[in-house]
């Protein structure tokens, strides 16, 4: 652990990566202070879990659909700009929401929310695989593994910060403060974005021509599949607790808004400590990575248990822990093992496996929430992901046996 924290300095000590990690922190901070007040609002507007996992599907649609240009967006295009594009492109839009919702109070209609979830939904669709791929050009190629395990715990401090935002103004009936929070921090992320001097040198046509179709890629490389495999069972249905919380603090706490906000945030605490503790810590591989969801899998059911708020609190806590390691360590798996001349389109397909399952997964869960009640579906989702887990345990163990006869 001493030996992987100072690793974890010596990646900090770059300027390049402080400043890009900057501005990942004030798109996190950002991007969950704007989710929560726009998961909570439709909650409240509708009453159904089944509507707050519409909106995730919507927003998280686009990714899917428009994954394969902006995976050829991200390697064939200036990332840096893009990037700052993206992020300018984000502050228009919640900054404009801020206002509606300002101006119109409880009257701010489904429609308009719904209008801009959709147009958040593809800027971030373009904007994910933008970020991830960016590490590359960030670090040299030799700290990839341990700054991409960074970039989790970096959205971890800005989940942590946006969340209270969130508890706040929420808390004050307030939700439009927390899209101009997004708009703001956005447009500060965009300039962080701007003043990073790319370390590596662009990879030409010919050499991302030679690199062939991702998908074939994929399919002959574990080492990518695998994790993504696992990613995919990870936010199916365990990742979407956006759609699982407002209820949890509605019926099994019989509370509001705040509550809401402070399960929220205390999940981003334990995604922190998790994120970290996966990012300085020697654990790599996909057998790693099926016993961190076998865990997480544990402590997703035991949520289903509790009826008090400092109960929740503890439970939510470890929920975080398990799933910020989980994310950490797939997601430095996944971009160190990457073709670099690949590189955009691996980051855009690892986009479509955590946004996309989550868009399958979020109705479906708000269905079993609204006819089943969250308890049930607490317990449902840890017996699917505990079953995901062990054939990844068993895939892992082919992956090696293979490995070694050879």
């Amino acid at each position: 652990m001493r030996s992987g924290l100072g690793r974890l300095a010596d990646t900090l000590s770059n300027p390049n990566f402080r400043r890009y990690a900057s501005a990942q922190f004030l798109h996190g901070a950002g991007m969950w202070a704007h989710h929560l007040a726009e998961v909570w609002l439709v909650y409240e507007i509708t009453g159904s879990a089944f509507a707050v996992g519409l909106t995730i599907a919507v927003r998280s649609g686009s990714a899917v659909v428009l994954a394969p240009v902006a995976g050829t967006l991200a390697d064939r295009m200036d990332r840096r700009r893009l990037l700052a594009s993206t992020q300018a492109a984000k502050a228009v839009v919640a900054s404009a929401l801020a206002l509606l919702a300002l101006a119109m109070g409880e009257d701010l209609p489904l429609a308009a929310l719904f209008g801009a979830v959709a147009v958040l939904g593809v800027i971030g669709a373009i904007d994910t695989p933008l970020r991830r791929a960016f590490v590359r050009d960030v670090v040299m190629a030799d700290g990839v593994d341990r700054a991409a395990r960074l970039h989790t715990s970096v959205m971890s401090v800005g989940r942590f910060l946006g969340s209270g935002a969130a508890w706040l103004f929420l808390s004050l009936s307030a939700s439009w403060a927390c899209f101009a929070v997004n708009g703001a921090t956005s447009l500060l992320a965009a300039t962080l974005v701007l003043r990073v001097v790319p370390t590596t040198v662009a990879t030409t046509a010919d050499a991302r021509a030679a690199g062939g179709r991702v998908l074939g890629y994929l399919l002959r490389t574990p080492a990518v599949t695998i994790p993504m495999a696992l990613l995919c069972s990870f936010t199916l249905f365990g990742w979407n607790l956006a759609v699982l919380l407002p209820v949890v603090a509605d019926k099994q706490l019989e509370s509001g808004g705040g509550t809401f906000a402070v399960l929220a945030q205390a999940m981003a605490i334990g995604s922190l400590i998790g994120s970290v503790m996966m990012a300085a810590s020697k654990l790599e591989g996909p057998r790693s990575l099926a016993l961190l969801l076998a865990v997480f899998s544990a402590t997703m059911a035991t949520l289903a248990a509790v009826d008090v708020l400092l109960a929740g609190i503890a439970a939510i806590f470890v929920v975080g822990i398990f799933g910020g390691g989980f994310l950490s360590l797939s997601n430095g798996s996944v971009q160190s093992a990457a073709d670099p001349r690949l590189q955009g389109r691996v980051s855009a397909a690892y986009g479509v496996v955590f946004v996309g399952a989550r868009a399958v997964g979020g109705p479906i869960l708000g269905w079993l929430v609204d006819d089943f009640g969250s308890r049930v579906a607490l317990v449902s989702v840890g017996i699917f992901t505990a079953a995901c887990a062990a054939l990844g345990l068993l895939a892992a163990a082919r992956t090696r046996a293979t490995a070694q006869s050879r």
